[in-house]
């Protein structure tokens, strides 16, 4: 049994389309269904239905599926094992970050992996505070920095650093002229905002509530790119760190508010998976991060 075709099927049935698979790879869709074909062959059964929307797998399929990703998870496990015994660091590391610290973490961190432990294959992920601890959860990461709100820090976080957040707003705009804004007054202007139950909108929604206000909340996105772009043309501010706006603060088209009364805040965590024991290369990715994160 190929093992490269059972990783393919993983990758199909985690993408729900097979041209989605085939972009990832730089693989021709031709040969991935021939891929699929010949092991469809071998187990003597269909894998997959298609749908308008891509494909979703047969009864047959799904009930293989939990044997051959353990299959793969031991064959990953065992070649961690067999690396691990050599004094460099090597191999795959799944990182997940979330959006809003990208343009800060991960230039350097891909610097100094290239140019310290050229053999790390470190592979990146770009999601919300959610779509990271799913990805841990489910083991399709292996590390992931993403943002807790407030105190709600988890038993298995281990917290980098600390920021305040800001009221954004179009530059220019007086609602950000000031150096503060009060919470409440700052509820009250139409947002821009992650939907339920990203974690900071459930920080906003408490501290609302303590403070006997409404969210005036206009739009729900789960794009930060979508967020800034939407504050920058001044139809909505929303509430976020200075690291995620600091790009769009050097051009000229977002200024910042610190909110106060009360003052709001963002910790930075790192998080590992519990699918499989970490790596000597997913260990050493961890200290970069943490020499990063805390020097910045």
């Amino acid at each position: 049994m190929d093992l490269k075709r059972l990783q393919l099927l993983v990758d199909i049935v985690e993408a729900g389309s097979l041209s989605k698979v085939c972009a990832s790879r730089g693989i021709a869709q031709s040969a991935l269904s021939k891929h699929i074909a010949a092991l469809e062959d071998e187990f003597g059964a269909k894998l997959f239905y298609r749908t308008g929307r891509g494909v979703v797998l047969t009864e047959f399929g799904q009930s293989i599926m939990p044997r051959v990703r353990a299959l793969l998870s031991e064959f990953e496990q065992l070649k961690s094992d067999i690396r691990d015994r050599s004094d460099v660091p090597s191999g795959p590391v799944r990182l997940a970050v979330q959006a809003s610290i990208t343009h800060t973490l991960v230039g350097p961190l891909f610097q100094r992996v290239r140019a310290d432990f050229p053999k790390i294959d470190l592979r990146l992920m770009e999601g919300f505070a959610g779509n990271i601890e799913d990805a841990l959860a489910t083991g399709r990461a292996d590390v992931g920095v993403f943002s807790r709100y407030g105190d709600n820090i988890h038993k298995t976080d281990e917290p980098l650093v600390t920021n305040e957040l800001y009221l954004v707003g179009r530059a220019g705009d007086p609602q950000v002229s000031k150096p503060e804004c009060r919470f409440a007054d700052a509820s009250r202007l139409p947002l821009v905002l992650p939907g339920a139950p990203d974690g900071l909108y459930m920080m906003l929604l408490d501290a609302a509530r303590k403070a006997d206000v409404s969210l005036n909340t206009e739009i729900e996105v789960d794009s930060l790119t979508a967020m800034r772009e939407i504050v920058a043309s001044g139809a909505a501010y929303s509430f976020l760190t200075r690291q995620a706006v600091e790009v769009d603060m050097k051009l000229g088209r977002i200024a910042i508010s610190r909110i106060v009364d009360p003052e709001l805040t963002r910790t930075l965590v790192l998080a590992t998976s519990a699918q499989r024991p970490l790596t000597q290369a997913s260990r050493t990715v961890i200290d970069l991060i943490r020499k990063l994160t805390r020097a910045g």
